[in-house]
């Protein structure tokens, strides 16, 4: 077992370290940093609290921003690897499939945890300067949106595992992070009885299915003071952890069977 750690520690870190020199990082920071300070001149024009409304526009931009590094990215994780045959010669050291893709998963998840950090950081110092004190509840909202990027990056492992395109695979990647922030709308089709029969049945398996991203995000609930329990992160982080152990444990199956030469 420390054997294997020692192995997915040494992949991750690799992963890590190509994902920090890579563009895109810095493109989706400081196209977010862009973002964050365009909210401000927003909130300037908008009738109603000025600071709320930056703290709104700006948890959206760091968990769009942060949600779309991880599909971008990712999603050329494996490709990469496959297309240039190096994968080839990292499993013909005593690596094994699963110790691989664990190890490439958690440098994803890091790199995108280094990520939000920055632009939480850039957005923390941003309203400071507004409200003149620090918001602690804001430290809430950056660790629910980690709870999000630790199952998209899950999600983009699983495609990644069968799907060759990565732009299939950024697209279902995606798909499921906008699917999971959308799943209040499959219960209006279902309580108003808009869809019946088959249909039902097909949206209530997407339900159950789909990461519960909706339930998860509490960005709007922090900037508009509504109440949250304790409870509810608890809650969150164990379904968040649960539900990337799953996803990653299939793919692992998968990519088990899966030729790489």
């Amino acid at each position: 077992m420390t054997e294997s750690f020692r192995r997915v520690r040494a992949i991750s870190k690799s992963t890590f370290r190509e994902s920090i020199r890579s563009k895109v990082l810095y493109a989706v920071v400081l196209f977010a940093v862009l973002v964050i300070a365009v909210s401000g001149i927003f909130g300037s024009v908008t009738i109603g609290d000025q600071v709320r409304v930056m703290k709104d526009f700006g948890l959206f931009s760091l968990s769009l921003f942060s949600v779309l590094y991880c599909v971008i990215s990712g999603s050329t994780l494996l490709h990469k690897e496959l297309a240039k045959k190096t994968i080839l010669t990292i499993l013909a050291r005593p690596v094994r499939r699963w110790e691989f893709l664990a190890g490439k998963f958690f440098g994803m998840f890091f790199t995108a945890v280094v990520l939000l950090l920055l632009m939480a950081t850039g957005l923390s110092i941003f309203l400071y300067l507004f409200e003149g004190s620090f918001d602690q509840r804001m430290l809430l909202a950056y660790y629910h949106i980690g709870l999000e990027l630790l199952i998209v990056c899950a999600a983009v492992i699983f495609f990644s595992s069968i799907v060759v395109t990565p732009m299939l695979i950024g697209l279902f990647s995606f798909g499921i992070f906008l699917a999971g922030r959308s799943l209040d709308l499959l219960l209006y089709f279902l309580d108003e009885e808009i869809v019946v029969g088959f249909g039902a049945t097909v949206i209530q398996a997407m339900y159950w299915s789909l990461p519960h991203l909706n339930s998860i995000h509490v960005s709007d609930a922090l900037v508009y003071d509504v109440p949250l329990s304790e409870l509810h992160t608890v809650w969150g982080t164990v379904y968040s952890v649960t539900y990337s152990l799953f996803l990653f444990l299939i793919a692992q199956k998968l990519f088990q069977r899966r030729e790489v030469s």
